[in-house]
């Protein structure tokens, strides 16, 4: 059973979400996300840039040339994304979203004090002493 001061905290975390999901941006957040998943071809499109950024990170992580035509493939579904209403929509919501989480959570960050230094070693495997230098 957890201690009663962390049943207080999970509590004000609950009234936060909720508080959260009543937000505008939260909101619009959800309703482009829908939208966007409602809409084949803009679900098709966002599958197509997802599937040719990762071929060119696999291509890059291996070591392989990327060819040029896989540039002009990214650049090609780059512009298509930039141009799709309901994706822009989408992006424009996701970014007051983001923007909201990062002040609640510096609101968050900010209420509970400065962190307190990491102990002399931490980070560092038992045993294990810094022999660079």
């Amino acid at each position: 059973m957890p201690l009663p001061e962390t049943q207080r905290i999970l509590e004000q975390a609950r009234e936060l979400g909720r508080a959260l999901a009543g937000h505008p941006h939260v909101r619009a957040w959800h309703e482009a996300s829908r939208a966007v998943q409602e809409d084949s071809q803009a679900r098709q499109l966002l599958e197509d840039y997802h599937r040719q950024i990762e071929h060119i990170r696999k291509l890059e992580a291996e070591i392989k040339p990327v060819e040029v035509a896989d540039k002009r493939k990214l650049a090609d579904l780059q512009a298509q994304v930039a141009g799709h209403e309901l994706i822009k929509r989408m992006m424009a919501a996701e970014a007051d979203y983001v923007t909201l989480l990062r002040q609640v959570n510096q609101t968050i960050a900010a209420a509970m004090g400065p962190a307190p230094a990491p102990a002399a070693g931490a980070g560092s495997p038992a045993g294990q002493t810094d022999t660079k230098g």
